[in-house]
């Protein structure tokens, strides 16, 4: 009895694997490339889901499905690449399929490579792993599954997996953009925290469906947006965050608590304090009108110490 489940499960899943990647194809092959003719690459689907602990430690599982439709499309897709801060994140790419136009599909083996983020300006640290796919063709496609532990900025350092908790310990935080430069069919976020943590969340420049749910002591949400479509940019527009369509969650009380609680973290760790030498080449500053703006902002700023009401 034992070996015929065991044959019953190998085949179950064998046609699973087989069924989905025919849906797979015929989501493909359902894109009408003459809509997007102006575009590089269609997104089908993408999709994250994310589980909250108690201590506020994430995981993160993200799918998504790109077809390409012409060649810098093909260019821009060759390589699977995610960034990440090793202080505070752990990632891995799970899974890579490629869709070919000519009716192959293959399961890709590559290694996985692990290197340190192009920086300028600001050195965080970050890394970037990435598994190359190679040359790709125009009606091509590319399927991956990600992973993620953690967050998305670090304050603190630690050894362990303590490192991938918020520094807000026991607290949830995310900035989710429901806009892209290329196409996106379907896009949704789901997250999965427990009740006692009263979710709070905000739609900006925009609207999502929503859906909720429960599990026992678990509320589950869902945010969807359909047919999304980039907007045509004009000189000296704002960021697209900051005009485009995005959601913000959080479990803090309110944004007080949390813009107070991150002005503490930087006080008590002496982002502010200040040395001799720096006081001394500050006075060597010129005087001019713009200088004496900035440390006029500044001294304004530190009297006050009182923490923004507006989400970043």
């Amino acid at each position: 009895m034992k070996n015929r489940a065991t044959v019953f499960c190998i085949v179950f899943l064998g046609f699973f694997a087989f069924a989905n990647g025919q849906s797979q194809r015929a989501a493909i092959e359902a894109i009408e490339n003459e809509i997007y003719k102006s575009y590089n690459q269609v997104t089908i689907f993408d999709s994250t889901d994310v589980f909250m602990e108690e201590s506020g430690l994430s995981y993160v599982n993200s799918h998504r499905l790109v077809k390409i439709l012409n060649y810098a499309g093909a260019k821009a897709n060759s390589v699977v690449k995610i960034d990440y801060d090793p202080q505070s994140a752990y990632v891995e790419i799970r899974k890579v399929v490629v869709y070919r136009s000519n009716g192959e599909t293959t399961e890709l083996s590559a290694p996985v490579m692990d290197y340190v983020a192009p920086a300028r300006m600001i050195y965080w640290g970050a890394s970037q792993k990435m598994v190359e796919i190679g040359h790709l063709d125009p009606g091509d496609a590319v399927e991956v599954w990600t992973f993620r532990k953690g967050f998305t900025y670090a304050l603190l350092q630690a050894d362990d997996d303590s490192r991938y908790i918020p520094p807000m310990k026991g607290h949830f935080y995310d900035i989710v953009p429901f806009w892209s430069g290329q196409p996106v069919k379907q896009k949704v976020y789901r997250v999965n925290v427990l009740k006692n943590k009263n979710l709070q969340y905000k739609v900006y420049n925009g609207e999502l469906s929503s859906a909720q749910s429960f599990d026992g002591e678990r509320v589950i949400y869902t945010f969807t947006k359909n047919d999304i479509i980039p907007i045509t940019r004009e000189q000296g527009m704002l960021a697209s965050n900051d005009v485009e369509t995005k959601l913000l969650l959080s479990t803090s009380p309110n944004w007080e608590a949390k813009s107070m609680w991150f002005y503490g973290v930087n006080e008590d760790y002496g982002s502010f304090n200040t040395t001799p030498e720096l006081k001394k080449k500050v006075r060597e500053l010129p005087t001019g009108w713009p200088t004496i703006c900035v440390i006029r902002a500044s001294a304004w700023a530190k009297a006050r110490a009182t923490p923004s009401t507006t989400p970043p």
